[in-house]
């Protein structure tokens, strides 16, 4: 029950900032901003940031151990079902972003070239499982775009049946890509050149932590 707890924590609240994030962005608010600002505050509040999804072995699937054991009771754990169904709507939210980058710039998903960075379920680790990285990709796949990822930890990755192979993170492969889409904030990566570099950027991280036209956060 303690480590429930633990993964129930986490999921409710970041899901709840991701849900604040998504109406932050409507109202024209940084919500990295707003947590920062939250942050000064010197007890009461632990600070929780928006991402593409939460991925690993662990939160999105523990939290349903307590919940198919509370059914069994006829008790109904509100709270963990609707922090899973907004986790499980953040991929989509993502492409949805990469969609309207993209057409702002008079350019559809079908045809565009799309680097993803990062596809582990959290930094600077070798694991892929559970990661949003994979129906993102797919996502943009079955729309056709021309999907290439880099991860220093990963170098292959399977989606949906498919094998994808990392390509090198060059300024050359950077250049070339009408969209580069920050899923996962390696220590490893220069984010300063690839701010530089890249055409556009949907930083789902805050990784660059700046702010310029063609980054999107």
């Amino acid at each position: 029950m303690t480590k429930l707890l633990e993964n129930i924590f986490r999921l409710v609240n970041i899901s709840m900032v991701n849900e604040l994030n998504l109406l932050a962005s409507k109202m024209g608010i940084d919500m990295w901003e707003v947590i920062e600002a939250a942050k000064t505050k010197p007890y009461g509040f632990m600070p929780f940031y928006p991402g593409p999804g939460v991925g690993g072995h662990c939160i999105p699937v523990d939290p349903f151990y307590l919940s198919w054991k509370a059914r069994e009771l006829n008790f109904f754990t509100r709270f963990i079902d609707l922090a899973a169904e907004i986790n499980e709507l953040m991929p989509h939210n993502v492409v949805t972003k990469v969609i309207w980058a993209l057409n702002r710039r008079k350019k559809a998903v079908r045809g565009s070239k799309i680097l993803v960075l990062g596809v582990a379920y959290k930094k600077d680790i070798d694991d892929p499982r559970e990661s949003p990285a994979i129906p993102i990709i797919w996502d943009l796949l079955r729309k056709g775009g021309t999907v290439h990822y880099n991860d220093p930890y990963i170098p292959e990755l399977r989606v949906n049946g498919a094998t994808l192979k990392s390509v090198p993170l060059t300024k050359a492969a950077l250049k070339q890509a009408d969209c580069v889409v920050i899923l996962t904030d390696h220590s490893a990566y220069d984010y300063g050149m690839i701010a530089k570099t890249a055409k556009l950027v949907i930083d789902t991280r805050n990784a660059i932590q700046r702010k310029a036209e063609h980054i999107v956060t």
